[in-house]
């Protein structure tokens, strides 16, 4: 029996590497990279460090196109094209997360393919972001949808989406990062900043608002801001010199899986807005504040994994609460227990096993 898996992004191949190596000990595993990362630094090094193997087809939505509307069009129809060129007949695609890869899901679904979407649910509710709509179509053209947690799987009822087509398995990140986790006395001496979403970087003005929020603590604190590369963010850091005078924030990176985690292991604390970190940071049991007004991961903030501070807030409130909960930060294992046991991708492939037929 033939699986497709569709992957694209850093974050996407992290999740996704014990399925590969599941779905490879069970089906005629058929990987696709869509090449929406495609430089080492966001692709191969992942590959490396999490021995992933080379995937049979590797495509170019990222050198080919720029924008979200073109990286579809290109990926619509390539990979349709791919699959009947090759006579590629899956009984399955999965595709997990919510990157303009997974938008895929949709002319695949208007082809006749069955969809399994992996990360299914999740909501922030906020659609400014294009993830949002990513998850919300992807989960709609499904067949199977793969949720973490039974809040998730009550999102989707809501939406009326059929409960026997949603079923609960965990966390992916749990058994990704267990068997890398650092340890020894931790430095705890720098903050490491994570900012990339479009809410963050949608205009110059609203970047150079979080840095200075960043700078700021970095002053208040007498800590090194270590603020982690991304083209977009360097782009506006370049053109608008929007570092000039922040001399707390220090610009590294960017990481592989391995180096990364280290990062964030000794970190006093994180301020990130991306939904790993959320859930990464609680099992190395390092403090997120997340500059973001909602977040998809509402379990973390309930378990005092993370903070939400707001996006456009005054810098004096933002940099109180994050000193306040960095300075009060614990965590117990109770506090993890929203993010699985860790053996979901044993879960999704029997799944798989028990309805595909």
């Amino acid at each position: 029996m033939q699986i497709v898996t569709i992957t694209g992004i850093r974050p996407d191949f992290i999740r996704m590497s014990k399925i590969f190596e599941r779905l490879d000990a069970e089906f005629e595993h058929i990987m696709i990279h869509t090449g929406q990362h495609y430089d080492d630094e966001l692709s191969k090094i992942f590959f490396d460090d999490l021995k992933i193997r080379k995937p049979n087809y590797t495509l170019a939505a990222g050198k080919n196109s720029t924008t979200p509307y073109e990286q579809l069009s290109y990926l619509s129809k390539e990979v349709i094209y791919l699959l009947k060129k090759k006579k590629i007949d899956p009984a399955m695609i999965l595709f997990l997360g919510d990157s303009h890869s997974a938008m895929v899901s949709a002319p695949l679904y208007k082809e006749g393919y069955k969809i399994g979407h992996i990360e299914g649910g999740m909501r922030s509710y906020d659609r400014r972001m294009p993830e949002e709509v990513n998850r919300v179509i992807c989960d709609y053209v499904s067949d199977m949808v793969f949720v973490y947690t039974p809040l998730y799987k009550e999102r989707l009822m809501k939406e009326n989406k059929d409960p026997k087509h949603i079923h609960v398995v965990g966390n992916t990140i749990v058994e990704v990062v267990k068997p890398y986790l650092p340890t020894g006395k931790k430095e705890g001496n720098y903050i490491v900043a994570d900012i990339h979403r479009n809410e963050n970087l949608s205009t110059p003005e609203q970047y150079n608002h979080i840095l200075t929020y960043l700078n700021e603590l970095g002053n208040t604190l007498k800590m090194e801001i270590r603020l982690v590369k991304f083209n977009r963010a360097l782009k506006h850091i370049e053109k608008h010199k929007l570092l000039k005078g922040k001399k707390n924030i220090s610009l590294v990176g960017p990481y592989g899986f391995l180096k990364y985690l280290e990062l964030q292991y000794h970190a006093y604390g994180i301020v990130s807005d991306s939904g790993t970190s959320q859930e990464e940071c609680p099992l190395l049991k390092v403090p997120v504040v997340v500059p973001r007004k909602h977040t998809e991961r509402p379990e973390s903030v309930d378990n005092g994994n993370s903070i939400l501070i707001g996006e456009t807030r005054p810098v004096k409130k933002m940099i109180k609460e994050t000193v306040t909960f960095f300075e009060n930060y614990s965590i117990s294992p109770a506090q993890i227990k929203w993010l699985g046991d860790g053996k979901t991708s044993e879960r999704i492939v029997n799944l798989l096993k028990r309805n595909l037929k």
